[in-house]
C-alpha cells in the first residue's frame, strides 16, 4: 500500500500539466498552509455551468503539488453545483 500510495503521487511530479497560469480565469481560489508555507492557487474556466478548465500554481512539497494536481483532474467536467458539495472526506459526486 505504502508504495502505491508513493507511485501515485510520484506520477504527478515532476511537472503536473495543470501546473500554469490561466489565462482569463471565471473563478480563482487562492489556500496557503501557515504551518509549512505550502501555497496553491485554483483557477477555473467555467461555461454552462460546467468547470472546463483547471489551473493552478503554487509553491510546495510534492505532496501538496501532487494533489493539486489530482484534484484539477478530479473537478474537470463537473458542475459547479457538484464542486460546491465537494468536501476534504468526499471528492467524488
Amino acid at each position: 500500500m505504502d508504495d502505491l500510495y508513493r507511485d501515485y503521487i510520484l506520477e504527478q511530479l515532476p511537472a503536473p500539466p495543470q501546473l500554469r497560469r490561466a489565462g482569463q480565469p471565471d473563478g480563482e481560489l487562492r489556500s496557503a498552509n501557515p504551518l509549512c508555507g505550502d501555497r496553491i492557487t485554483m483557477m477555473l474556466g467555467i461555461a454552462d455551468g460546467i468547470v472546463r478548465e483547471v489551473a493552478f500554481t503554487g509553491r510546495g512539497c510534492a505532496i501538496s503539488q501532487a494533489s493539486a494536481s489530482l484534484l484539477t483532474d478530479e473537478i474537470r467536467g463537473k458542475t459547479v453545483a457538484e464542486v460546491e458539495m465537494m468536501t476534504p472526506t468526499c471528492c467524488s459526486t
